[in-house]
C-alpha cells in the first residue's frame, strides 16, 4: 500500500509565513509562494488562517499577503 501525505493549503501558507519570518523576512521565494497561493486559489478558510497566524505570530504577514494578492477575496 502506498501512503501519501497531503497538506492543506492553509497549513502550507502558515508554514511559509513562519519560514519567511524565521529567515528574517528576506526569502522572496517564500513570500512569492504565499502571495501566489492566495492569488490563484483564493478559496481558503480565512478564519482558520487568521486564528493560526495569531498563534504563530505571523498575523501581520498574513494581512500583508492578503493585501498583496490582487484577486484574493478572503482578506476581510
Amino acid at each position: 500500500m502506498l501512503t501519501c501525505l497531503v497538506v492543506a493549503g492553509e497549513d502550507m501558507i502558515l508554514a511559509k509565513l513562519h519560514w519567511y519570518r524565521d529567515g528574517g523576512e528576506s526569502s522572496e521565494r517564500q513570500w512569492a509562494d504565499v502571495v501566489g497561493m492566495l492569488t490563484v486559489a483564493g478559496d481558503f478558510d480565512s478564519q482558520y488562517l487568521k486564528k493560526w497566524a495569531n498563534e504563530l505570530a505571523v498575523a501581520d504577514l498574513l494581512q500583508r499577503a492578503f493585501r498583496a494578492a490582487p484577486t484574493n477575496k478572503n482578506s476581510s
